[in-house]
């Protein structure tokens, strides 16, 4: 998981899509149960909202899944409403933040595996309608609800803090980092069963890029000029925010930051 910028996100929505949300939020207002809301929302017209979201976003977020980084590994991109739009699992009387269906700051970019249930031999996950957040009492219920009081308990693609809790061991196993709180420790390990985060084929490719991460620190040290600067440039794409698991690229090449050039790097791609 990288950090996503709101501001990028923001500019690539132009005024017609605005519109279109705009309308969607005016329907589903006028709509009188939460009967007719639901099925309103299963409806082509409000899909077709967020499908154009996604459409009128640059390459550069959506070339990868927000909460796994993963591509072409883990299938394709629809949009995840972060604050579920039809029903919250941890809370069964709760009918979802439909209010927030079309509200551009709820969507999440997210591969199939992180958005939907999936059972695998070591893994059962998919985020579905999961919301967890810590202070219960304060989940917002109604639009006029501040659900900005609620302390979400899995990571957000979108806070600029989150990214760095997520670590990896030298496996690609996804694990809190160090000195974490518990807290914090508890948003990693939410994270990794809904979100797949554990799931072989990812831990593998993780630590495939383990591996490229030492072969190129490696070549820092040639004196073949040459075969440095492409070992420097290589690291620095890799940990590129844009890149498929760069966060485990940077996790990996922090391992190496005794090294000057190393800590160079890292700090021109924090």
């Amino acid at each position: 998981m990288r950090w996503i910028c709101k501001e990028h996100i923001e500019e690539s929505l132009d005024a017609e899509w605005r519109q279109s949300a705009t309308d969607a939020l005016t329907v589903l207002n006028f709509m009188g149960s939460i009967k007719e809301k639901k099925a309103y929302l299963r409806s082509a017209q409000a899909s077709a909202v967020w499908r154009s979201f996604y459409e009128k976003l640059p390459d550069r977020l959506k070339h990868k899944c927000w909460y796994c980084e993963a591509e072409e590994i883990r299938s394709d991109m629809p949009v995840d409403h972060f604050r579920p739009k039809g029903k919250v699992e941890e809370c069964a009387q709760h009918d979802g933040y439909w209010w927030l269906a079309f509200d551009w700051e709820n969507y999440r970019c997210a591969c199939t595996f992180c958005n939907s249930k999936r059972n695998f031999e070591e893994t059962q996950g998919g985020k579905g309608y999961k919301f967890p957040i810590f202070n219960e009492g304060s989940r917002a219920s109604l639009p006029a609800d501040n659900y900005q009081n609620e302390e979400p308990a899995i990571l957000d693609p979108c806070d600029p803090d989150d990214d760095r809790l997520l670590w990896f061991d030298a496996d690609g196993f996804p694990e809190p980092i160090a000195g974490a709180s518990e807290e914090q420790a508890q948003k990693v390990i939410n994270s990794k069963e809904i979100f797949h985060l554990h799931e072989t084929r990812i831990c593998r490719k993780r630590n495939n890029i383990r591996i490229d991460v030492k072969k190129h620190v490696n070549n820092l040290a040639s004196t073949h000029r040459p075969t440095a600067r492409a070992a420097k440039s290589s690291l620095r794409r890799m940990i590129g925010d844009t890149e498929m698991l760069s966060r485990a690229a940077f996790v990996y090449l922090s391992q190496h930051r005794h090294i000057d050039e190393v800590q160079e790097i890292l700090d021109q791609g924090a």
